[in-house]
């Protein structure tokens, strides 16, 4: 097997930088598909990373939470989110449903927000905020 071409989700897939995530807050773009509030801000290198939150307000206990945020790592993971697009972008993954997902439709709206994100760096438009629905 290729190790460029695992099916994991690996540390360097991870946004761990406090200040980066600022930033995506601050100068980010804004798409809504719900339940996904989705921040992006494209990046100097070749990779794609992601930071996934679950509120405790919506969801009290940490299982559940846990659980939403598996369910959309294994989403990506199977979407090849390192490969989505040619260019890095960082990504910041708002669950902002209150009930738990179907893991269907937690698919298709992450694939559907993935795919226009990269459509949007590819062409170099990157307006404010959009919603999907």
């Amino acid at each position: 097997m290729n190790p460029s071409f695992r099916l994991c989700f690996e540390k360097s897939d991870r946004l761990c930088s406090q200040r980066r995530i600022s930033e995506i807050f601050r100068l980010g773009s804004v798409l809504f598909n719900h339940p996904l509030k989705v921040l992006y801000l494209p990046n100097d290198t070749q990779l794609s990373r992601v930071v996934i939150s679950v509120p405790k307000r919506l969801f009290k206990r940490a299982v559940k939470r846990n659980l939403i945020k598996r369910q959309i790592r294994e989403i990506l993971r199977k979407a090849h989110f390192r490969h989505f697009s040619t260019n890095g972008v960082d990504l910041c993954l708002l669950f902002i449903g209150k009930e738990m997902p179907d893991y269907k439709l937690l698919n298709e709206k992450i694939i559907d927000v993935l795919e226009k994100i990269s459509k949007r760096v590819k062409s170099g438009t990157l307006p404010p905020t959009d919603n999907i629905d």
